[in-house]
């Protein structure tokens, strides 16, 4: 970057769905521009699960500074709440150090709730808050919430005890969100880029193909790993990949080609809802996943710079 920044904070989102090549396009962007990738994807933050999840390897995370990535053991819980909190601050950090924040990943719930806000009924839990409010008789939960609620939006019964619970949730998601986005200065002008294929059978390919790639990387032995280590919890059977290859290893699943089958097919039923979730932000500028590397580069470079000119692309010899 040079010293022409502009006074307007500036944000990039990669989007699209599995396999669609996000993780290599913004690696690539982020070198030629000099800045710094923030993962949105609900898997990476555990550490460990690296083969199964497609996570920016050893050497890619020292071209790069990588955010959001390896930062709780499998057994634990990440909410919502905790990824806006975590990477708020940071996004901070590097638009102080006139850099552009790289957004990049597939849980649009995450990007949604971080760069556009989300109606507070899709607050994810946090079970840390959670198992602290429960400490609380109902009558100290009702005056917590009373304190909180200035507007007084909540008409809970003080017995109510579930809901009074869940009500101090959000109300302490919302707090600090609104304290660390005034240290951002939101809003910030996000630009959506999203890249698809225009055939499905052709993003069918590339997960089929991505999957052998797991599989001849040490897939299997990574789970055998994290199973001895973890034990079978459930972020593992909530997470493609990881559910069929411990079924395999429990002998449900016969062979190595039915392994692969069943981790490809439910990758592009999985790549389908996350289509049908990203679609719904008009915002997004679509590009073709499957064309040459260099020209889907050149594009993004060119859709960044109309929104963004003194950007400094730095390009490879």
């Amino acid at each position: 970057m040079n010293d022409s920044w502009e006074e307007e904070n500036l944000i990039v989102a990669i989007v699209g769905p599995t396999a669609s090549g996000k993780s290599a396009l913004a690696h690539k962007l982020a070198l030629r521009l000099q800045t710094q990738i923030i993962s949105a994807d609900s898997r990476l933050i555990y550490k460990g699960m690296n083969i199964g999840t497609a996570k920016p390897s050893i050497q890619e995370q020292q071209e790069v500074n990588y955010h959001m990535i390896d930062l709780i053991e499998p057994p634990e819980r990440f909410s919502l709440g905790q990824y806006i909190q975590q990477s708020l601050p940071i996004t901070n950090t590097i638009l102080q150090n006139k850099q552009l924040p790289l957004f990049v990943g597939g849980t649009g719930f995450y990007l949604k709730g971080l760069l556009q806000g989300l109606p507070l009924t899709n607050v994810a839990p946090n079970y840390e808050l959670r198992a602290e409010l429960d400490l609380l008789s109902n009558d100290e939960l009702f005056q917590r919430l009373r304190t909180q609620d200035i507007k007084q939006k909540w008409k809970i019964h003080p017995n109510d005890r579930m809901r009074l619970i869940r009500a101090l949730e959000i109300e302490s998601l919302c707090e600090s969100s609104q304290k660390e986005e005034k240290a951002l200065r939101l809003p910030a002008k996000t630009l959506w880029i999203g890249l698809k294929a225009e055939s499905l059978d052709s993003l069918r390919k590339r997960i089929e193909g991505r999957t052998q790639k797991m599989l001849k990387t040490g897939l299997i032995g990574e789970v055998e790993s994290l199973l001895k280590e973890y034990g079978e919890v459930e972020i593992f059977n909530k997470t493609i990949g990881y559910k069929e290859t411990i079924d395999f290893l429990k002998g449900q699943i016969g062979s190595l080609d039915e392994l692969a089958g069943k981790i490809s097919i439910t990758s592009g039923q999985y790549a389908k809802r996350q289509m049908t979730w990203f679609r719904s932000n008009r915002l997004i500028k679509w590009f073709d996943c499957m064309q040459e590397e260099e020209s889907l580069l050149s594009q993004v470079e060119s859709f960044i710079a109309r929104d963004f000119p003194s950007l400094v692309v730095k390009h490879e010899t």
